[in-house]
């Protein structure tokens, strides 16, 4: 698929430089080369053929990403069951609150959890970060908890 979509934007960067040369030639009045002079001669229509194609390669990047995005979003909620499955009723309740706050927020918020101390939430943000699911930023006396790039992508 990636195969495909290069070569059809190495196509569009062609065909749009031959127009561009073709036209660069004619304007200055210089000769065409027998081989670019359908390009003269039916300029209207390559010009609208140009269009479609541009539109054309568009649609089939925007297709060929967006089916990549989809896979890499569902490996990424893939990882976050599996993930949950080994956690704690503590830690479930941390990523949960991580994953609703986009994946960050600070250690006191975690504290105000129900069923949850200031001590319990430093033990299991330290087991958290210990597994390599979060990373534990200090910015003074606030610690940050942000959630691993891998677990933020869906």
């Amino acid at each position: 698929m990636i195969v495909l979509g290069i070569v059809t934007i190495s196509i569009f960067i062609f065909l749009v430089t031959v127009l561009v040369f073709v036209f660069a030639l004619y304007s200055e009045g210089q000769p065409v080369p027998e081989l670019l002079r359908p390009f003269i001669d039916y300029h209207m229509h390559f010009m609208v053929l140009m269009g479609m194609f541009g539109v054309g390669s568009g649609l089939l990047m925007y297709a060929l990403l967006n089916a990549t995005l989809e896979k890499q979003k569902q490996v990424v909620k893939t990882n976050k069951d599996i993930i949950m499955k080994f956690l704690g009723s503590d830690e479930r309740g941390i990523l949960q609150l991580l994953l609703e706050k986009e994946g960050m927020t600070t250690q006191s918020e975690i504290a105000r959890l129900p069923g949850m101390s200031r001590l319990k939430a430093h033990r299991a943000v330290k087991k958290l970060e210990g597994r390599g699911i979060i990373h534990i930023e200090k910015y003074g006396k606030i610690n940050m908890i942000r959630l691993v790039e891998e677990l933020r992508g869906a």
